[in-house]
């Protein structure tokens, strides 16, 4: 009886004469993506002049102290020299500050 019922409903679905919704078009998901190039402001701020010593300033020690000292300098002139040169390749590359 139950198999009955269940073809009489499929025949008078698929008989139907009402009209069926339409299923909806997926929405559309536009994505824009924008490269925007900054510098941070501590790249472009201007370096403070290096402190100069005293006219009788005398630096003395060790070797291997002077050797260290010698050592530090340079690497400070090449953290300064990295810095200058990245600000100009920011404002070469026209970034926004």
């Amino acid at each position: 009886m139950l198999l009955a019922a269940s073809a009489v409903t499929l025949n008078a679905c698929a008989a139907s004469t009402s009209e069926r919704p339409q299923a909806r078009p997926d929405p559309v998901i536009e994505t824009r993506t924008e490269v925007v190039m900054t510098c941070p402001a501590e790249l472009l701020a201007a370096l403070p002049p290096r402190p100069q010593p005293a006219d009788l300033a005398e630096l003395t020690g060790n070797q291997p102290g002077m050797d260290w000292l010698t050592a530090l300098l340079s690497h400070l002139g090449l953290v300064e020299d990295r810095l200058r040169d990245a600000a100009a390749q920011c404002e070469a590359e026209g970034a926004k500050r």
